[in-house]
């Protein structure tokens, strides 16, 4: 997949802090209605900066080609500056604790307050004379104003330490970047031409596909059912868990056990054909044609 460097480096959260002023609201007990102002109104709250994060130079706001369009991807290197990331935009910057459990996330319909600064440049460059009123008429189409944004981390992947896969320390955690951004990606990509199209495990898996094809340049059923914590006998601890129902979970050893036995059909299914020249084809086809029916 083609993509582009947005920004990179220390820079990127202050480039993203343009789009998205609430950047500037660091977490704390009382500093909501700061946040509600920057992220609904695009007040910059005065004085402020951006020190709560730390920045790396492995930082990188990348837009990544899809079938379904492009997708912006933020990669934050430092695990403290994801949480934070976390907490100012999905939390309004309340100071509550993030689950280590999380490595990413999509938010979607943020208010892109880049976009209407353009927006407006462009209106009073061609001679409009009341940018009020056209900000008004502009808001009211749906989806103007507004980005998808998808957060990655670093680390490994599904908390997978390295010596359970075929990589290197250093290597496993380039390899789980890639696969991380691009599991996220499938998401979007099925969410965008499949919005009905919802089956829990069945995206989770089909997405651990589209991510090791993407990184790897093959699809290892093995590694796919180590990230699920899946085996033919059953459940043997791993994602899979936070994917069920109530009713599912009583029976998570059956369930293990039919996710595993797809798991080795996708593989017998890519190795049958050249998946790596179109992974995010492959993955609609694997969604079209669901082997799992939840």
């Amino acid at each position: 997949m083609q993509s582009r460097a947005i920004a990179k480096g220390t820079d990127t959260i202050q480039t993203l802090a343009r789009r998205l002023p609430q950047l500037y609201v660091a977490p704390a007990d009382g500093a909501q209605e700061l946040h509600r102002a920057a992220a609904g109104r695009g007040i910059v709250p005065p004085g402020a900066d951006l020190s709560h994060f730390a920045g790396s130079e492995e930082d990188e706001l990348r837009e990544v080609d899809t079938p379904a369009g492009p997708v912006e991807v933020l990669f934050l290197a430092r695990r403290a500056d994801f949480e934070t990331f976390l907490r100012v935009v999905g939390h309004r910057s309340e100071p509550v604790p993030i689950a280590r459990t999380i490595g990413a996330i999509t938010y979607r319909g943020l208010a892109d307050w880049g976009k209407v600064a353009a927006a407006r440049e462009g209106y009073l460059s061609s001679g409009g004379a009341d940018w009020p009123a056209e900000f008004a008429r502009l808001a009211r189409v749906p989806g103007a104003f507004r980005t998808e944004l998808v957060v990655i981390s670093q680390g490994p992947y599904s908390g997978v330490p390295a010596a359970e896969t075929p990589f290197g320390e250093d290597e496993w955690l380039r390899v789980s970047r890639e696969v991380r951004l691009h599991h996220e990606c499938a998401h979007v990509v099925c969410r965008r031409i499949m919005p009905d199209d919802i089956l829990p495990v069945w995206d989770e898996v089909t997405a651990d596909v589209c991510g090791l094809l993407c990184a790897c340049g093959s699809y290892d059923a093995g590694l796919a059912c180590r990230f699920l914590g899946v085996c033919e006998m059953g459940y043997v601890g791993g994602r899979l868990a936070e994917y069920l129902d109530e009713g599912q979970l009583a029976t998570i050893d059956k369930v293990a056990a039919e996710v595993h036995a797809a798991a080795l059909s996708v593989e017998e299914m890519a190795r049958a054909c050249d998946v790596r020249s179109d992974p995010f084809g492959f993955l609609l086809d694997l969604k079209r044609e669901p082997l799992l029916a939840y």
